[in-house]
């Protein structure tokens, strides 16, 4: 089995969440276009993550885990990803890295 990297999972199941809500609503095209990308940045980063960013993502969430951030940051990440086509952006999966690396750092104080 493929070692999936945890955040294309976060990513799918926000998308999921997004066509859930076309589902409900067919003309909702803005939480279409947010699934579409959302699946984009879910690929990239199962096809060819960046090895150097991903490293650099772990680390900084291994020192938030050993500093108790974490518990700040989780839900900082989970608020950009379902905010991804309603004021946020992050064209592909290295810009959706270094997004999360940015709000980790501030979650610290460091951004």
């Amino acid at each position: 089995m493929e070692d999936v990297i945890p955040e294309v999972l976060e990513l799918e199941r926000v998308a999921e969440w997004r066509l859930r809500k076309v589902d409900a609503r067919p003309s909702d095209e803005q939480s279409a276009k947010a699934a579409r990308q959302l699946q984009k940045l879910a690929d990239d980063l199962r096809t060819a993550p960046n090895a150097k960013l991903l490293e650099e993502y772990r680390c900084v969430c291994n020192w938030l885990s050993e500093s108790d951030g974490i518990s700040d940051f989780v839900p900082r990440a989970d608020d950009y990803r379902e905010m991804i086509a309603f004021g946020e952006w992050a064209e592909t999966g290295d810009d959706y890295l270094r997004a999360l690396i940015g709000l980790a750092q501030e979650t610290f104080g460091m951004g």
